[in-house]
């Protein structure tokens, strides 16, 4: 985890905080992808009536190798038909794509826990689209069957000196997780010069992430 000394200035984002979440219908955001996203993945248990993130000791290990007591159980009670503990204990995966937000033209860390954003712009990409040369829409629509948000593509706007400086900070920024296998940049890309909280309703069942 990064430190920063008493008597020095972090390199951190600008005003506007660094998280930018979607949390009511209608909530947008115009960004562009300024580096490989990454995710970690936790359990939410309830004690004393306070939900406590855990985080999964299997899905956050090399290669999901080591084994978690709360994905056990998990498992078991959806086996069992018991919906009630099996959502008490889902693991639950957060995304964190390090962005320049094209609305403040600052640097600033995309969570949600969404999948359907991560698996659209993946879907892109499958296509041979370059998703960190353009700017993305996501808007919470909240709308039955869309999965709550929409994701667009749009242009690839030339950025100022002032957003192309927000967006290699934003490359630098680190993030703690796994990164992502299935959006990430090339050896050519890095080089190209110019490139705990939970939001949302949906959370993402570590069973369903294709990294």
């Amino acid at each position: 985890m990064p430190k920063t000394e008493f008597g020095t200035d972090p390199d951190l984002p600008k005003s506007g905080g660094m998280y930018v979440k979607l949390k009511a219908k209608g909530d947008k955001l115009k960004f562009r992808i300024a580096g490989t996203p990454y995710y970690h993945v936790d359990h939410w248990i309830e004690e004393k009536g306070k939900r406590k993130k855990i985080e999964c000791a299997k899905y956050n290990s090399e290669g999901n190798a080591a084994d978690c007591e709360y994905c056990d159980q998990h498992k078991e009670a959806v086996a069992a038909g018991n919906k009630e503990l099996a959502d008490s204990v889902r693991p639950v995966t957060t995304f964190m794509y390090p962005i320049l937000n094209r609305d403040t033209g600052e640097a600033a860390i995309f969570q949600f826990t969404a999948k359907g954003i991560h698996y659209d712009i993946n879907g892109y990409a499958k296509e041979g689209v370059d998703v960190f040369a353009c700017d993305w829409l996501v808007e919470r629509t909240e709308e039955p069957g869309s999965g709550y948000y929409n994701v667009k593509r749009l242009g690839e706007d030339k950025l100022s000196a002032e957003e192309q400086e927000e967006l290699d900070r934003a490359k630098g920024f680190n993030l703690e997780g796994k990164a992502s296998s299935s959006i990430k940049e090339t050896e050519e890309d890095e080089e190209e010069p110019g490139n705990g909280d939970i939001d949302g309703n949906e959370d993402v069942p570590a069973e369903d992430m294709p990294f």
